[in-house]
């Protein structure tokens, strides 16, 4: 049976957590955000295309740099907390970056010598190159952050992560790009103001961890190899990593090459917008993996399956109006943001902002299954999606355009999402949903239809 204190106090740790991370998530993204809206009125479509492509490889480098080992130190670092072993925490950081940070000069070298060749053959825009060698020397940087953030999230000190990832790099980005662009720097600044963000990260993140949260450099704790059993956890997540990246930047680099740069531009402006819907769950998500790993470790599965059910009800409350809005008024949000010449990006928000409502909804599922250390179910799921969102975008994009890509991703994302939760359920007997959520369901959809049918017949769209 649950103990309703032990599971009274993770949730107010969730809660806590949860509501540090939404706050800095969303003042972080709002930054973000108004980069972006800066960036595509500044210098248009075209310029904010390319700025879009040199993004994505970054990442992308970034992210194959990182091997799955981001989820590996994050789920090792809270098992040995729950375990107070701190010698193999020490050797899971260790074994991260002795692995990690020279793959990641690798593909920082391979980029940057090869950055006209992939701009020319792949994305058929020569005015890419110097875009895409800027963006490729953040690599390095933004994975060494990665690794001392996750060690931190790891310890369930959110706030520190908020910090870094959030407050400082968003608000030094904008910033930058903003004093950039007035010098008249055009792309090249934008870009070289978005990559010094990157470079500061890993400097704060390390000073939070030997500071605040667990030093590192201190002698008297000595590491225990751990590399072993983390290379063998994180295996499989390279390949869900690699399928989490297909997912994520298909649309992009296809568009990149079947269309212009105009039309990659307008479809980055409707992604992000919907991907907005991520930011609760990231909230929640990114204190529920550490908190259900100690739960499973200290075998609470009773609290474990309650906190699942009640974090997903919380995420359901406030995600639902907010995707309804973005339903509804796509074209005016769109507009009044980025201007009216991407317009035309609408219905590509509409159709996204469904599929990762739907992604927020379900998404804990995915932190469960590695909880439960079924890391090659979450490898086999990415790839279903990955597949699936290649397959797609290849047919509908050359037809539809930007909807085409979006019909394709948002199609993937749902396929994929449902798979985690059918896994979820298989294996722990799990799934959130009760007949609680009827309350926010109907009180979302009276809001939200008051608020629509003032604004269309009395007052007007306005910002």
């Amino acid at each position: 049976m649950p103990d309703e204190d032990f599971l009274g106090e993770s949730l107010r740790k969730i809660a806590k957590g949860a509501g540090i991370a939404f706050t800095g998530t969303f003042i972080g993204t709002a930054l973000g955000y108004l980069s972006r809206m800066i960036i595509a009125r500044f210098l248009g479509a075209s310029d904010y295309g390319l700025i879009s492509l040199g993004f994505a490889v970054m990442n992308i480098a970034a992210t194959l740099s990182l091997v799955g080992f981001n989820t590996g130190i994050q789920r090792f670092v809270s098992f040995y907390k729950g375990k107070g072993d701190e010698g193999r925490i020490k050797g899971t950081i260790f074994g991260a970056l002795k692995i990690c940070f020279p793959l990641s000069l690798i593909f920082t070298l391979l980029i940057f010598f090869y950055a006209g060749w992939i701009s020319i053959h792949i994305f058929h825009s020569p005015g890419l190159t110097p875009v895409l060698r800027i963006f490729t020397i953040g690599v390095p940087f933004w994975v060494l952050a990665s690794i001392f953030i996750y060690v931190i999230v790891g310890f369930q000190e959110i706030k520190y992560h908020v910090y870094t990832w959030f407050i400082f790099k968003d608000t030094f980005k904008l910033v930058a790009i903003v004093t950039f662009l007035a010098l008249g720097c055009g792309v090249i600044g934008a870009s070289v103001g978005w990559v010094l963000a990157i470079i500061g990260m890993p400097v704060l993140a390390f000073y939070f961890l030997e500071k605040k949260v667990f030093p590192i450099l201190n002698t008297k704790v000595k590491a225990v190899s751990v590399d072993r059993e983390l290379f063998f956890f994180s295996f499989p997540l390279i390949f869900a990593g690699l399928a989490g990246l297909i997912t994520s930047w298909t649309d992009t680099l296809m568009l990149g090459y079947f269309c212009t740069p105009p039309e990659v531009g307008i479809y980055n402006v409707a992604a992000p917008t919907a991907k907005l819907m991520g930011i609760v769950l990231s909230a929640f998500g990114i204190i529920f993996m550490p908190v259900a790993t100690e739960l499973y470790a200290r075998n609470r599965e009773g609290d474990l399956r309650n906190a699942y059910s009640s974090v997903t009800k919380w995420i359901f409350a406030i995600v639902l109006p907010g995707f309804l809005l973005m339903a509804l008024f796509s074209t005016p949000i769109i507009k009044i943001m980025f201007g009216a010449e991407y317009e035309e990006g609408a219905m590509a928000l509409s159709i996204l902002a469904f599929s990762y409502f739907v992604s927020a909804l379900v998404g804990l599922a995915s932190s469960l299954l590695t909880t439960y250390g079924r890391t090659k179910i979450v490898m086999g799921c990415g790839f279903v999606g990955a597949g699936s969102n290649v397959l797609f975008n290849f047919f509908l994009i050359p037809i539809y355009g930007i909807n085409g890509a979006a019909i394709a991703t948002g199609s993937s994302v749902v396929l994929m999402s449902s798979l985690y939760l059918f896994f979820v359920y298989r294996i722990a007997k799990m799934q959130p949903f009760r007949l609680s959520y009827a309350k926010p369901l109907f009180a979302s959809l009276i809001a939200v239809s008051v608020g629509y049918a003032l604004t269309k017949y009395v007052i007007g769209v306005s910002l």
